[in-house]
């Protein structure tokens, strides 16, 4: 489930300890910690049990007996009130004294530390060159109340049933200074402000030249906090490289955050995997601190305004990916960017290019999923319905699918289609516009864009479901 420091953290050790938790917190009549926060627990306990042990610290078991007496006298339980509840959850009693065990020797060699502040000092300082690698993933579907949530504060607590009223050293400092800002970097252009602001920041990439967070705004930014030696880093690394190249252009910019890193280590890593695009080194901590960042790989999703949308803490695929910038794009509309331009074959054979159409009319671009697919036969019969009214209007319908010539004719005839039925078969358009595969079966989502006479996108709508899309008349009334 993670590393510190090239240690493992396995899951069996990791669902252990969220079992234990649960118990724990039961008896004390508290929540139970998150599982990020139990997982995130057991990385601290393992900074302060490294030189706990070094200094010569242990507990005894008859000691350990004593305190968990103890606790159950605060909490007003008995010893078959504590059997039951470790029952409930499968943990054996010899588990939950060696954790307590534990929780004394970590509490004894914090107490030689001084006071509780130096002792979040001193945690605070070992996280900070702590190299983490998380492994698991901690985010709920990225549903719209979540985007609209601000970011979670990390967990605090490195001690085992710390909330039942011991002791506790937080691993997050105090809001560290941002970095020095260059000023000569132009300002970005005025915008309404967000609801859940992402600190800006600037660091130099790996030529040395500064970055500034706020001059990617008015694009989706996914920024990505990474190290080379993190297992769960490069699991994800190529993704993130592919991803980049897909959305290139396309408002969208991914900006990498390589952690205390050299500038060769760095890029040896990107180069062999893909990353082209913005890196930059927070070679002191100062903005990972900033972003709550303890544990790696973590990325943040900020929308066009500069606001946090959404975190994720692990391992991210494309599909994922993909899920969590769908909503953030589809905020940008109508940009105003420049249409990617293709050629593909009509269901007559007959080559149709996008860029045939630039200076003459706009277009509507309608992305449907298959020839089998009952809802998207249904969109496209209500679109030659309204037909009529969109070449009124000056303006042309194109459908694409990802399937060959053969079954475009077969979409026509079902359909008594009167607007071309183009054939993406290579599902190179359907990427280029970043409907394909979005529903995760090799098809393209349905989804239309309109392009203007200029051919740019003005405005577009891509499904969540194949029963996803507008209706004809209010794609009309976004026809220029």
């Amino acid at each position: 489930m993670a590393e510190v420091d090239g240690e493992v953290v396995t899951r069996e050790e990791w669902q252990r300890a969220l079992a234990l938790d649960r118990a724990m917190s039961a008896l004390a009549g508290q929540s139970a910690p998150t599982p990020e926060a139990s997982l995130q627990r057991l990385v601290n306990e393992r900074l302060v049990l490294r030189e706990a042990r070094a200094a010569g610290l242990a507990a005894t078991p008859d000691q350990a007996t004593a305190r968990l007496r103890a606790l159950l006298r605060r909490w007003n339980k008995d010893e078959a009130s504590f059997d039951a509840a470790l029952a409930r959850e499968g943990v054996p009693q010899s588990d939950a004294l060696d954790a307590i065990r534990r929780l004394l020797v970590v509490e004894a060699y914090l107490a030689r530390l001084g006071s509780e502040a130096d002792a979040q000092q001193w945690m605070a300082e070992r996280r900070r060159r702590a190299k983490v690698g998380l492994y698991a993933s901690f985010s709920a579907p990225p549903t719209p109340s979540v985007l609209a949530a601000a970011l979670p504060t990390p967990p605090a607590t490195p001690l085992v049933l710390a909330s039942a009223g011991q002791a506790t050293a937080s691993p997050t400092p105090a809001l560290a200074p941002q970095p020095v800002v260059d000023e000569r970097t132009p300002p970005p252009a005025p915008m309404a402000p967000p609801e859940n602001p992402a600190p800006d920041f600037t660091l130099l990439d790996l030529d040395g030249q500064p970055v500034r967070l706020s001059q990617f705004r008015g694009q989706v930014v996914v920024l990505n906090f990474w190290a080379s030696w993190c297992p769960a880093c490069r699991a994800e690394a190529r993704d993130f490289g592919d991803f980049a190249q897909r959305y290139r252009g396309r408002g969208l910019v991914v900006v990498g955050v390589n952690l205390r890193e050299d500038a060769a280590t760095a890029r040896a890593f990107a180069e062999a995997n893909g990353m082209d695009y913005p890196l930059l080194r927070d070679a002191d901590g100062a903005v990972s601190r900033m972003y709550g960042v303890v544990g790696i790989p973590t990325t943040i999703f900020i929308d066009a305004t500069g606001g946090m949308r959404a975190r994720h803490v692990g391992v991210l695929n494309a599909d994922q990916l993909a899920d969590y910038i769908a909503p953030l794009l589809a905020d940008l509309l109508p940009t105003e960017q420049p249409a990617p331009d293709f050629t593909l074959p009509r269901e007559d054979g007959r080559m149709v290019s996008l860029r045939d159409y630039r200076g003459r009319q706009p277009v509507v671009l309608l992305f449907y999923r298959s020839a089998g697919c009952g809802s998207c036969q249904q969109q496209l019969r209500a679109m030659q319905t309204e037909y009529d009214r969109f070449r009124a209007r000056g303006a042309e319908v194109l459908a694409i699918a990802v399937q060959g010539v053969t079954q475009a004719s077969v979409v026509r005839q079902l359909g008594q289609l009167e607007f071309p039925v183009l054939a993406d078969e290579s599902h190179a358009v359907s990427e280029a516009f970043g409907v394909f595969n979005r529903l995760g079966d090799n098809l393209a989502a349905p989804a239309v864009f309109i392009i203007d006479a200029k051919g740019r996108i003005i405005w577009s709508h891509i499904g969540r479901d194949a029963n996803d899309y507008p209706a004809p008349s209010d794609i009309l009334s976004r026809v220029p």
